[in-house]
């Protein structure tokens, strides 16, 4: 299995495990399905190119992507000490392989080049059981619940914010 950085030339194989996520666990991402169904090439594109603020890493199988995960960096200055795991997601398939693991690894190595990044969070929408587990186990720390952070379906979801200090 591999990890690396995705590039725009990954985009096809980007959009079907993206929205494969997104129709299988909808409760685990604030993103809806339709949202990014409706993105365009161009747009899919722009979100694969590496830059100071984004980097989006997949898990290959041979020359299957089989596991994505996308560091992000604020742009507000007061922000800048902290960086985002989001959009993570491995295919049932290879789930228990240790690949969400390194793909996590991948995106806090990604955190410990950019100068002045102290901490890297993200969240899990809360009864993620399996999320938790996973996360804690990479040396994540519970840090607080956010209720009704988003809906769906009529229901409110709360999340549950994590913390991984790189200082």
């Amino acid at each position: 299995m591999e990890i690396r950085p995705l590039v725009p030339a990954d985009a096809a194989a980007y959009r079907t495990i993206r929205l494969q996520g997104l129709a299988e666990h909808p409760s685990a991402y604030v993103t809806a399905y339709e949202e990014d169904a409706a993105l365009t090439e161009e747009q899919l594109y722009e979100r694969l190119t590496p830059s100071g603020a984004a980097q989006t890493f997949g898990a290959f199988a041979g020359e299957s992507l089989v596991g994505i995960g996308t560091l992000v960096r604020p742009e507000r200055v007061r922000l800048r000490f902290r960086a985002m795991i989001v959009g993570m997601y491995v295919a049932p398939e290879y789930r228990g392989t240790g690949l969400a693991r390194r793909l996590v690894d991948a995106c806090i190595e990604r955190a410990r080049t950019l100068a002045g990044v102290e901490e890297v969070c993200l969240s899990i929408t809360v009864g993620n059981e399996a999320a938790l587990r996973c996360y804690v186990a990479c040396g994540f720390v519970p840090d607080y619940v956010e209720p009704r952070y988003f809906k769906l379906g009529g229901r409110y979801l709360d999340i549950e914010w994590l913390r991984f200090s790189l200082v």
